[in-house]
């Protein structure tokens, strides 16, 4: 009889040959100001794939300005400014604002962050407004998806 601690080893010793693809987004709508501050969680070693080699802030933002898109209800493109990168060991920070005067409600998301580098990519984003919280997953193929 196989011990079950072995099973779980090969298990543990199989994820460790294949790596989680996530990126973890956070919009947060301040309804004083209409603002919505947008923190992009990455990676840094899948992020510096993405971009090319180390990861500038210029380039960082480059690649989120094709890969992340906020519109507003009626459709309209919310743009999308940097607002600071933050790095901490294996991991990227990367803070955007934008004005959303009309609220988050109803606009849409989408975010294809690293879809096209990895099969197993999964986009998590989570949305604060008008005191609730959405999530939305995104993965290869997905189009944009409304906030209810």
């Amino acid at each position: 009889m196989r011990p079950l601690w072995g099973g779980a080893l090969g298990a543990a010793g199989m994820l460790a040959l294949h790596p989680l693809h996530t990126t973890l987004t956070r919009l947060t709508y301040n309804a004083v100001d209409g603002t919505v501050e947008v923190a992009v969680r990455a990676f840094a070693d899948d992020f510096g794939r993405a971009v090319g080699s180390n990861v500038s802030d210029s380039a960082a933002y480059a690649y989120l300005g094709r890969t992340l898109a906020l519109t507003d209800r009626g459709g309209r493109a919310l743009p999308l400014a940097p607002c600071g990168l933050r790095r901490t060991q294996d991991l990227l920070w990367l803070c955007l604002a934008t004005r959303a005067p009309g609220g988050l409600a109803g606009a849409r998301v989408h975010a294809r962050m690293l879809l096209d580098l990895y099969e197993d990519q999964i986009n998590i984003v989570q949305a604060s407004y008008d005191g609730r919280k959405v999530s939305l997953l995104f993965t290869r193929g997905d189009n944009s998806k409304p906030l209810p």
